[in-house]
């Protein structure tokens, strides 16, 4: 074969490859571009503790406020499934009351926690449309929570009893620290943890997609592990219950989410 001629069979099979390369790039670019979704949303929450004592029964904790932000992806499918990943930052606020005794002296103390964490939620989805513009979408899923900030103040109330036998305030004490995320239960330790370093949860919840771009999500969240330290067999078993307000915005959209609802 001339040489000329297998220098153009060589440059000819040198641009079909780089042709079905940029095709296929454009491709997978454009099938991914059709699955995937990508958002961010923040809003606020309400938290409550779940305490359950043996002995002592069940005992709701107080209410807070907290916010939270993420971003997050969507898998959709030409069904109206969609599979979701986030990660983001959350602030919660919440109270408990415990009590003790030392010899004499009975102890009341209330606590206020105010903790930082990371989220991981992840889970499936459903879209139902209501009309061009709006559709509705249901979620179910799992988070896992991991401390990393936050303080806590404990006050305490020391009752003890004068010579008549009435019950009397002998004092009171006031702390503030941060908050120290682990496993330590030692009471004697200067580092004893004050909650577990992560948790995990379920969640579910609905949402209100508003043209394809916006959606208004109400979420509730339920923790299956203890948050204080030592794991569930320790007598105090404390669970986190949330409801998560948010507003979500999508920055790129799938063929599937971005399509019209009705045809």
């Amino acid at each position: 074969m001339p040489v000329s001629k297998f220098k153009c069979l060589l440059f000819a099979q040198n641009m079909l490859m780089k042709y079905w390369l940029l095709a296929f790039g454009i491709f997978i670019s454009s099938a991914i571009q059709a699955q995937f979704g990508f958002y961010a949303q923040a809003g606020g929450n309400a938290t409550k503790l779940h305490v359950s004592r043996n002995p002592g029964g069940t005992v709701d904790g107080t209410f807070g406020y907290g916010w939270q932000a993420s971003v997050g992806t969507e898998y959709h499918t030409q069904f109206g499934f969609l599979v979701f990943i986030e990660a983001g930052v959350s602030q919660q606020r919440y109270g408990r009351d415990s009590s003790g005794a030392t010899a004499s002296k009975a102890i009341v103390s209330e606590y206020a926690y105010k903790p930082m964490f990371l989220n991981f939620p992840f889970g499936i989805g459903y879209q139902f449309p209501l009309s061009k513009q709006l559709a509705l979408r249901v979620y179910g899923g799992a988070t896992t929570q991991i401390g990393i900030g936050g303080k806590v103040r404990r006050k305490s109330t020391i009752y003890g009893r004068d010579s008549s036998g009435a019950q009397i305030v002998v004092g009171t004490e006031n702390e503030n620290h941060k908050i120290n995320f682990g496993r330590s239960i030692n009471l004697q330790s200067e580092f004893k943890s004050d909650i577990a370093n992560a948790v995990w949860g379920l969640n579910a919840g609905v949402g209100l997609s508003v043209s394809q771009k916006f959606e208004v999500t109400a979420i509730f969240q339920s923790t299956l592990t203890n948050m204080l330290p030592g794991g569930d067999g320790i007598p105090e078993i404390d669970k986190l219950q949330s409801i998560n307000i948010g507003l979500k915005y999508f920055f790129s959209r799938s063929y599937y989410h971005a399509r019209p609802l009705y045809h």
